[in-house]
């Protein structure tokens, strides 16, 4: 009986640290699931906030044909300057808002949702009406 002395309490110290890494394994899931699910309403949203730029876009060509917010930029569709260094026409809409980016005698218009840390780029082709994301 003397050599089991403390055997209850180490086999309870071991059961213990295996339901901690258990609880932080299912803790750790959860928030990714969370943090997913969470990016991914945010990405949507700014589609959406994309979107509505696209359209305000068509309804200022038909008001302005002539109108530009930037001059040609090369290469063509370069979706890091369309995000970070393209002068356009910011509209906030709620928590979020798009960018309005058309080049200067060019047929494409170029919207940028952004929501949070979520932003999704659409283009326009104004010769064919012709609408994709890049």
């Amino acid at each position: 009986m003397k050599n089991r002395r403390g055997s209850a309490l180490l086999l309870a110290m071991v059961m213990s640290a295996i339901m901690l890494t258990l609880a932080v394994f299912l803790l750790k899931m959860v928030y990714n699931g969370y943090a997913t699910v969470s990016y991914l309403v945010m990405r949507e949203k700014s589609f959406w906030l994309a979107e509505a730029g696209l359209a305000a876009g068509k309804v200022k060509m038909v008001h302005a044909p002539g109108w530009y917010t930037d001059l040609p930029h090369y290469p063509e569709d370069d979706v890091r300057w369309v995000k970070q260094e393209a002068v356009g026409l910011w509209e906030s809409l709620g928590e979020g808002g798009y960018k309005l980016v058309r080049e200067k005698d060019r047929a494409r218009v170029y919207a940028v949702g952004k929501r949070g840390r979520a932003t999704v780029v659409l283009r326009l082709d104004l010769a064919s009406s012709k609408r994709e994301e890049i």
